[in-house]
């Protein structure tokens, strides 16, 4: 497919600068439809992995027509999506208006991640003839010892400390690999650690809309500055009471093996605060 272009309001100095648009998948089925859970089970269907409900669907389409209209001189480089059907689903309409294929990266995995339970790209695209099944991942998702998820009963990956870990490695491999490039990545509510770890922030207060859009941006090698923030999804219609801005204080987060909600802030930082 050959690439749209889109453009910022703010827009990028050519081959100069980078930019990184982060999107959170829209509303989901299964919190918006909790009997999902039992048919999921009796047909043998990954608990972790629901659909978008038909709100979410309506999300990703406006957030797609939002990104073409809200960006218009640079090149969208690549699409990055999370494994999981609901963000493959809201990256699809994405995908569709700028031209560009659907590549599944593992490094954006939601937290809990189970490896080995979720379809494969090969198979994905069966199904999303968006998806580029040569993609390989950057990273990989591995078991942490003793931890299980909830839901699959299989070994995961640990919330929070792996998890934010793995945005770390995550985040070094996209600043060296795509210089000079705009990339969009979607992923799950918890990747607002991605914005943490490029922005050198501390997580605290810090919340991701269903389908909200973050945008950072840097020149050549200088500091990344967010441009648009993600708490927030004033560009889509309606919202759900169910799948709502989240934030990692949500879930209690405190030191897991050293690790605060102020992990990705420079020691230089810390030592001012």
């Amino acid at each position: 497919m050959a690439p749209r272009q889109i453009l910022s309001s703010n827009s990028m100095d050519s081959r100069n600068s980078s930019r990184i648009i982060l999107i959170r998948h829209g509303d989901r089925f299964d919190y918006a439809n909790p009997e999902w859970l039992v048919s999921a089970s009796e047909n043998e269907v990954p608990l972790t992995d629901p659909p978008l409900s038909a709100l979410g669907h309506k999300q990703a389409r406006e957030t797609a027509e939002y990104l073409l209209n809200t960006f218009s001189t640079d090149t969208v480089d690549k699409i990055l999506v999370s494994p999981y059907v609901r963000t493959i689903q809201t990256a699809v309409p994405t995908s569709q208006v700028l031209g560009l294929p659907v590549c599944i990266e593992e490094g954006l995995s939601e937290a809990h991640a189970t490896p080995g339970i979720l379809q494969t790209p090969k198979q994905r695209f069966a199904y999303f003839p968006e998806v580029d099944p040569s993609h390989s991942s950057h990273l990989s998702i591995v078991p942490s010892p003793g931890h299980f998820c909830s839901k699959t009963k299989e070994p995961c990956e640990s919330f929070a400390d792996d998890y934010v870990r793995r945005i770390e490695r995550f985040v070094d491999i996209i600043e060296r690999e795509y210089v000079g490039m705009t990339i969009v990545l979607f992923s799950h509510a918890a990747s607002v650690a991605i914005v943490a770890g490029l922005l050198k922030c501390s997580l605290k207060d810090m919340k991701f809309a269903p389908c909200g859009v973050y945008v950072m941006e840097r020149k050549e090698t200088g500091p990344w500055e967010l441009i648009n923030s993600g708490a927030s999804n004033g560009h889509v219609s309606e919202n759900s009471p169910t799948t709502y801005p989240w934030g990692f204080e949500e879930k209690h987060f405190s030191q897991v093996n050293g690790m605060d909600l102020d992990y990705y802030v420079s020691a230089t930082e810390k030592s001012n605060l």
